[in-house]
């Protein structure tokens, strides 16, 4: 039996019984029925297909009536990244499976507010459809007005939800936090190109930057220990991120982006070597420190 016999329906659930088995070191027929609610005999079969592809990665528990992992045997059919791995985890039935608590076992920082779901839907029909939309919206410098906008993306901040989008009346791309929006009508219009994400340069723009270990001593002593949690490579971390999100990121990140290293706290672990590569970069003055050279 191959891979590619087998359904979507089934590799899913092979997937869980593997994912289940490597985070809990254990998995039950009732797991595979709870999550994806089929009988005990069709969660019977699944078990045996898995067995059939990794014979040596699960042990039977005759008492327990539950696989087990075989760690000295174990090697993973599915591959899978840090991001799937904390996905699978933070899935709340996922969770509740495998024995974490919500609120003991894992923690987040919660959303401070949430964006109308209707909002958001309207505005993802319109970027997909690459079609106008009219806009009530708030900002903190100008208050209430009311917008032409053709957005393209969404962006998360870490802290908040933004779309980068068109805005006809000032005549420029620019982000608008998507929980300020009161109210969104869609349109037939089409967006032009020239208002199309492929124009918008801050956009389409990427930005190197080069971090490392923070040389003020009293914002961190031991840089070695930065280098290896960073993974760095010849002490220096490389991330390259689009013009548009690299102030955010930075601040997210707290990274001193001064140009001699001049902040101090034990917040600021990093330093961003390169601060001229923030030149032009329209949200730079987001980034801790930064001035424009």
């Amino acid at each position: 039996m191959s891979e590619q016999s087998l359904n979507k329906a089934i590799l899913e659930r092979m997937k869980f019984i593997e994912m289940t088995l490597r985070f809990r070191g254990s998995v039950s027929r009732s797991d595979l029925s709870k999550k994806f609610d089929i009988s005990l005999p069709a969660a019977t079969r699944d078990f045996r297909k898995y067995k059939d592809f990794c014979p040596e990665n699960t042990i039977f528990n005759e008492v327990e009536k539950r696989y087990e992992i075989n760690e000295s045997e174990f090697v993973p059919k599915f591959a899978i990244s840090f991001n799937e791995a904390m996905g699978f985890i933070r899935n709340s039935l996922n969770s509740k499976i495998i024995g974490f608590s919500e609120y003991d076992s894992i923690q987040s920082p919660p959303r401070l507010c949430e964006p109308d779901l209707d909002i958001l839907l309207k505005i993802t029909r319109a970027i997909l459809g690459m079609r106008i939309v009219n806009a009530e919206y708030f900002s903190v410098e100008n208050g209430f007005s009311k917008k032409k906008l053709a957005p393209h993306s969404l962006i998360d901040n870490g802290l908040r939800w933004h779309i980068r989008a068109y805005d006809y009346d000032k005549g420029r791309f620019a982000d608008f936090v998507l929980t300020r929006f009161k109210n969104v009508e869609e349109t037939n219009e089409k967006v032009s190109a020239s208002k199309s994400r492929s124009y918008d340069n801050q956009w389409n723009r990427i930005v190197r930057l080069e971090l490392v270990p923070h040389p003020n001593k009293n914002n961190v002593n031991c840089p070695e220990t930065l280098e290896y949690d960073f993974n760095m490579k010849d002490e220096m971390k490389v991330v390259e991120v689009r013009a548009a999100v690299a102030g955010y990121w930075l601040r997210r990140w707290n990274i001193d982006c001064s140009n001699d290293h001049s902040l101090q706290g034990k917040e600021y672990q990093l330093w961003l070597k390169n601060s001229a590569a923030l030149y032009d970069v329209s949200n730079a003055f987001l980034a801790p420190g930064y001035k424009n050279q």
